[in-house]
């Protein structure tokens, strides 16, 4: 008798669980998503009017961003070398037309002691168009200031590759 009185507390402990399930925020992956934001969130390669290419970025969902280039590609020219560039982005709707806007720094230092330098500041102003992005930057270093252009392609996943495991 007294374990027939306690299953009744299963089905309702079942109902609370389901209940709570049903109101609890859901994390979805941002590249599932249609909306403007989500779509630049991922791994790009990025092609840049710049001396060294190609740079690998990610556009992280928390509006956070990381981008990279080639080890040592300034050593040669200024005996510098730069850091993995962080900046971050945002949505920006202007009369109806979305774009990705935003920036990023990289530390520069010398190769050969590793003192700090100065730093380059790159600002962008992006279109997404699926897989692509493409749009205007500046770069400003020092008290120079020189027009840019990114364009970038996703980095996905290469079924054939996996299929071949």
């Amino acid at each position: 008798m007294r374990i027939t009185k306690k299953l009744w507390l299963i089905p309702v402990a079942l109902g609370l669980i389901a209940g709570s399930l049903a109101v609890m925020p859901r994390s979805t992956t941002a590249f599932a998503s249609n909306d403007s934001q989500s779509q630049i969130v991922g791994a790009w390669e990025v092609d840049a009017d710049a001396p060294y290419r190609p740079h690998l970025a990610t556009f992280h969902a928390d509006g956070t961003m990381t981008i990279t280039n080639p080890t040592d590609v300034q050593v040669v020219s200024s005996n510098t070398n730069d850091s993995v560039g962080m900046g971050v982005w945002q949505l920006e709707n202007n009369n109806g037309q979305k774009y990705i806007v935003g920036t990023f720094e990289e530390l520069n230092a010398t190769a050969d002691t590793h003192h700090p330098t100065d730093t380059l500041y790159v600002s962008f102003k992006l279109t997404v168009n699926g897989d692509t992005f493409d749009g205007p930057a500046v770069a400003k270093l020092s008290t120079f200031t020189v027009p840019s252009h990114l364009s970038g392609s996703r980095i996905v996943v290469d079924q054939d590759a996996v299929d071949s495991l």
